[in-house]
């Protein structure tokens, strides 16, 4: 299997209500079905794995150690397919989203570094993952400010430069015998369930977010904010629900305040979904620093006359319901 969803961390499998079907609309080969199968037909362009908020989709031709191995690159990053260039660690681009390029950007010794993206021949193989190329790249360059693109597009082919210019006798050994040693251990242990998906959001947490968190952003949808309309009653499920952490509530005497971090937000839309006032929406954020998002008055119980903070849509207080509950039992 090319492609595998990890069921654990899919919001469709954890909250019926969500019902994202991003992995489903973005296949050019619709080969995943409603119940997140994936068919023998997967192309293995990687789209899915580009489009999942949440990282829960990782695939056998996409491994973290390829991704390590790109991260350690000394010079100019250069990106192409297997199709276009046999010895390429990529069977294709559709991978690639803006956090992971900015990722490979910032993760050089010398702040920021090029990344050279090879993709003239992409449409006369998928229009779907040109397309996408297209707008990856330039929001990327976006959300890098003004200045020189540090992502571009190769109109040539990289051809052998891939490899190393120079490499020592020893040095040459060596990756020969750790080449055999994993052909030997994909032929013995092939991955199955054992695939993880690529952590493009803690990867640009560790390289990319120290350069970027001062920037004013314009004009992206990477990173989102938390809009939060005034019918909010304060009960506290978005943080409750939200599994990256990035939702933070805190209640101070009859006042309640929401935090939202842009950074860790996976734009899953878990907290808009299961909100019960249907009171949250995710926009673009135009900063990646942690910011309050409201302060709100909690409601008063209509038993005991304080402030409290209600479980869904209730009216009283937990001690009141408490009490209510022991005295008509």
């Amino acid at each position: 299997m090319k492609v595998v969803i990890d069921t654990q961390r899919c919001v469709n499998k954890r909250f019926a209500r969500v019902k994202c079907t991003a992995c489903i609309d973005v296949c050019p080969a619709r080969c995943i079905s409603e119940t997140l199968e994936i068919g023998k037909h997967c192309t293995n362009c990687g789209l899915c794995l580009a489009f999942c908020s949440v990282e829960a989709i990782g695939g056998v031709s996409y491994p973290l150690e390829a991704v390590q191995q790109l991260l350690t690159e000394q010079e100019a990053i250069r990106i192409i397919c297997q199709r276009c260039q046999p010895d390429s660690l990529w069977p294709c681009l559709g991978f690639l989203d803006p956090t992971l390029l900015l990722a490979l950007v910032f993760s050089g010794k010398d702040t920021r570094r090029e990344v050279i993206i090879y993709q003239e021949d992409c449409r006369r193989c998928c229009h779907d993952v040109a397309e996408h190329l297209v707008r990856t790249v330039a929001e990327s360059n976006r959300l890098l400010g003004s200045g020189k693109q540090m992502i571009v597009n190769s109109k040539q082919k990289f051809g052998s430069s891939l490899a190393p210019q120079t490499v020592s006798r020893r040095e040459f050994f060596t990756r020969l015998w750790e080449a055999s040693v994993l052909t030997v251990r994909e032929i013995a242990f092939p991955a199955s369930e054992e695939v993880r998906a690529i952590p493009r959001r803690d990867l640009f947490i560790k390289y990319g977010i120290a350069h970027l968190r001062q920037n004013e952003l314009y004009n992206q949808t990477t990173f989102k904010k938390l809009a939060i309309e005034k019918t909010c009653n304060a009960c506290g499920m978005c943080a409750k629900v939200c599994s990256s952490g990035a939702i933070v509530t805190t209640s101070k005497e009859d006042i309640f305040k929401i935090r939202h971090n842009p950074v860790i937000c996976k734009n899953c839309g878990v907290c808009a979904a299961l909100c019960p006032q249907g009171a949250i929406s995710l926009l673009p954020a135009s900063s990646l620093s942690e910011a309050a998002v409201g302060l709100f008055k909690m409601p008063i119980c209509q038993d005991c006359g304080k402030a409290y903070q209600p479980v869904g849509n209730t009216s009283v207080c937990n001690d009141c319901m408490h009490k209510s509950r022991i005295f008509s039992s």
